[in-house]
């Protein structure tokens, strides 16, 4: 496209007047408001009330709305999680407009009938219009591209590519040079020319990616096993140190069986995609990793997303979808990725099980780092023997890669040979299950790495509380969101800290609302009290280039965690 600053998005058509149409939302906290369509594209709808919104600002620009739907001649059509887009009063009638996530607005269905222009006869939904609003990856993510070239949508998105990579908005293309640790040297250099860098964005929570000892249990391996792991864990992938790998973790879960995948990724694709059939139901957290919500998508049955932590609106969701399915799965994380908060495992638990519905836990981002032993939100809560399934990764805990199912003997046979991310895919590396497993041993033995990733987590904790961020005094995990809310702040904030020489990426939309743009901070057993204080000084001298208080951010305060 010549013109970068224009979006492209798709044909909108204007509702009839009286078109006999209802577009219902269900916010966050409950409440139901009823709207007319002005207009619609298959990607979004322009709505208007003569109705109060709910004053908790849940219709906020920028939310997800959790549940949506279009009542047309009698008939619902259900069109699930939305994005605010905008909110305006003009006169008597405030004005909305959402973007979809879940499914397309049926401008080819069932309100086709009842718009001003009709489709067909060239009016095609699926031509593009141009708009004034600038590209965002969102546009690209979202957009339902339609083109006789497959490769169509590529060309604008490598326009709009290189002018992001030239912006301070862009952080995703960072080659480390050789370095290990929590101080890494990146190809790309300060403003004074210096290469190195302190991370802050690092998933090696304990630093046992760096140790010795897990060094040399690889290259160990590797003189045993050569470089790969040769094939699927169903054919010639797995070695007697997979299988080691597998009892420990069986013991520390109390599990009969653990599965290992090659990532944390193909984990969860695999046990949701591999158990859930036509005739099931699987509930998750709407704020799920994108791991969960992708074997979700993948699998046969039905899926529903409950609002995050609340036991409430799961109870609600089961006791209307329940009774319609054989089997049932309901599906929460530890910690979550974006926010750090921990899940609220024992009122989820209760719900499920009122319900006879099996649990799974996503332990990527607790193991290791919650719980008495750090063995995750299970131990904490002691309900370990209450989950039916514990999914976990080494890419946290060990520094490494690699994911893991536990479960009883049962699942874990079925998981075997039925989970399609298992059977096909190479087996991680025997000298990554060695480090691993080495990086196990540390940690159970090492009480201290766990002692001090909780003294640094609580120490940069306070410390982002005395800059103003509305962090929870009882914060516990290893993830620290830094919500700026504004990513041209962001972009800028972002540069001054590069060239103050920290490292940690920003994380922008769609990952997360419009609004809630942050940069999150990752913590580390390895890192000392001056890393720390170095990283929140540069935090705050790059707050001030930028303009920011947080108290401007639109960010709710953080509550407890659960």
């Amino acid at each position: 496209m010549s013109d970068l600053t224009s979006k492209t998005r798709q044909r909108r058509f204007t509702m009839l007047t009286e078109a006999p149409v209802q577009f219902t939302i269900e916010t966050l906290t409950g409440v139901r408001v009823r709207f007319k369509i002005r207009n619609a594209s298959l990607s979004g709808v322009a709505l208007e009330t003569a109705d109060a919104l709910p004053a908790d600002e849940s219709l906020a620009v920028g939310c997800i709305v959790p549940a949506t739907k279009v009542t047309c001649d009698g008939h619902e059509h259900t069109l699930g999680r939305m994005i605010v887009r905008s909110v305006a009063q003009k006169g008597d009638l405030t004005q909305v407009s959402l973007s979809t996530v879940d499914a397309r607005i049926p401008v080819d269905g069932i309100l086709g009938r009842h718009l001003v222009e009709t489709i067909g006869d060239g009016n095609s939904p699926y031509d593009f219009e141009l708009s004034s609003e600038k590209f965002s990856l969102a546009d690209f993510r979202e957009g339902n591209e339609q083109d006789v070239d497959l490769f169509a949508k590529t060309k604008k998105f490598s326009v709009f590519l290189r002018e992001w990579e030239k912006s301070d908005r862009f952080g995703y293309k960072n080659v480390r040079t050789p370095s290990m640790g929590s101080r890494v040297k990146l190809a790309a250099s300060r403003k004074n020319g210096r290469h190195d860098f302190l991370l802050m964005g690092s998933n090696d929570y304990l630093g046992l990616a760096s140790d010795p000892e897990v060094i040399k249990a690889a290259k160990d391996a590797m003189d045993d096993y050569g470089f790969g792991s040769t094939g699927s864990p169903v054919t010639s992938g797995l070695s007697l140190v997979h299988e080691e790998l597998s009892e420990m973790l069986a013991h520390l879960f109390r599990k009969d069986k653990v599965i290992l995948f090659n990532s944390g990724y193909a984990a969860n694709l695999g046990a949701i995609s591999g158990l859930i059939q036509a005739q099931d139901l699987v509930v998750a957290d709407m704020i799920a990793h994108a791991s969960i919500q992708d074997g979700m998508a993948l699998c046969q049955g039905t899926a529903r997303f409950f609002k995050h932590n609340n036991a409430e609106h799961l109870d609600a969701l089961l006791q209307e979808n329940r009774k319609d399915h054989c089997g049932a799965l309901m599906i929460t994380e530890g910690v979550f990725s974006m926010d750090g908060d921990v899940g609220a495992l024992p009122q989820l638990l209760k719900v499920a099980e009122k319900h006879k519905c099996r649990t799974m836990v996503d332990e990527a981002h607790s193991f290791g780092v919650i719980g008495p032993r750090g063995f995750g939100a299970c131990e904490k809560f002691e309900v370990t023997d209450q989950v039916d399934m514990i999914m976990g990764t080494f890419s946290k805990v060990c520094g490494g890669i690699g994911g893991f199912i536990a479960a009883d003997q049962d699942v874990a046979d079925w998981l075997y040979i039925l989970a399609r991310a298992h059977v096909f895919s190479v087996s991680i590396p025997p000298s990554t299950a060695a480090a691993a497993l080495k990086a196990l041993q540390i940690f159970t033995r090492d009480k201290s790495l766990l002692e001090r990733l909780q003294a640094n987590i609580k120490h940069f904790a306070a410390g982002l509380r005395e800059l103003g961020f509305p962090i929870s005094l009882s914060h516990e995990s290893a993830v620290l969101p830094a919500v700026i809310g504004d990513q041209t702040k962001l972009g800028i904030m972002n540069r001054a800290m590069l060239d103050l020489g920290v490292f940690v990426v920003p994380i922008v939309y769609p990952a997360v609302s419009r609004n809630k743009v942050r940069f999150r901070f990752t913590v580390m057993a390895t890192q000392t009290i001056s890393d720390l204080d170095y990283a929140l000084n540069a935090l705050e001298q790059a707050m001030k280039k930028a303009d920011f208080s947080p108290h401007a951010a639109l960010a709710p305060a953080v509550k407890a965690s659960a």
